[in-house]
């Protein structure tokens, strides 16, 4: 590796970072296996995750920082591989890892928000809006309201988005909205969120385990909870398919392969570069 970057005078501290920042790229490749669970839900982990990588690339570049690669008259040889990486990560997954994207999909931090302990990681900001998006979404799939019934904001963002009701504006709408009295759905939302972490709580828990055991105590939140969790972690909007009985058919083709991703992430399908491709 020395003779690679021609630094053979790099001291033994310097050799650290670098094995340091190695390390840290190499965390693409646990974020790919967590996502590639074969029987339980995936989608609750994507925010977190993709998140996680993010935060990792700014240690890189703390650490690179560190570093004099001038004294060694050579160019920093990561810094076009974390540009790289940087760049994908917001143009291919900029909807979950970024709430100021015009295309931000509340789905992924909806589905954090359902984990009991992964919904520690969110910012109060973000549980808000993850709280009034599951109440909005519990009237559009399941009481069938008509345009008169449902809020304000929903009937605009139902008409100015055809693929639903997923972009930035209905969030910025969703949570300045003040509802004058709870539902039962918002109180059970309420309670879920007063439940306490125990210490038995995991991480790597399965939160559709949770929300099974805990269907009578939470029966609409459950069954919303179900559907949500059973959504391929991949899917776009209009390619999800909700089911009921998600309990049944949750271990069943709708998860994340880590192949999947890390096509994503490095296979550059764009049309300014290969005119002649055609969709």
């Amino acid at each position: 590796m020395a003779r690679h970057l021609k630094m053979p005078g790099l001291t033994p501290g310097g050799w650290l970072i670098i094995k340091f920042i190695i390390r840290i790229l190499e965390k693409f490749n646990t974020v790919t296996e967590k996502l590639s669970a074969d029987k339980e839900a995936t989608i609750h982990r994507v925010h977190c995750y993709m998140n996680g990588l993010v935060r990792r690339l700014e240690s890189v570049r703390d650490a690179l920082l560190k570093l004099d690669f001038s004294s060694f008259h050579i160019e920093n040889p990561f810094d076009e591989v974390i540009l790289a990486m940087d760049s994908e990560l917001s143009r291919v997954l900029g909807y979950v890892i970024d709430d100021c994207n015009p295309k931000f999909d509340a789905v992924y931090i909806a589905s954090t928000f359902l984990h009991k302990k992964l919904r520690l990681t969110l910012p109060q900001r973000l549980s808000s809006l993850a709280s009034r998006w599951l109440s909005l979404k519990n009237i559009e799939w399941y009481e069938e309201p008509s345009q008169e019934t449902l809020p304000e904001s929903t009937a605009l963002n139902a008409n100015s988005n055809p693929d639903g009701i997923d972009d930035l504006d209905f969030f910025i709408d969703a949570s300045s909205e003040v509802t004058q009295q709870k539902s039962s759905f918002d109180l059970e939302v309420q309670t879920y969120v007063s439940l306490p972490v125990g210490s038995d709580d995991n991480v790597e828990d399965n939160p559709e385990v949770f929300w099974i055991q805990n269907a009578d105590k939470f029966p609409p939140l459950s069954r919303l909870a179900l559907d949500i969790l059973a959504i391929p972690a991949a899917s776009s909007a209009p390619e999800r398919v909700f089911s009921i009985a998600s309990a049944a058919t949750v271990g069943k083709g709708n998860r994340l392969a880590g192949h999947n991703l890390e096509r994503k992430l490095l296979c550059l399908r764009n049309s300014e570069y290969f005119p002649d491709l055609d969709d």
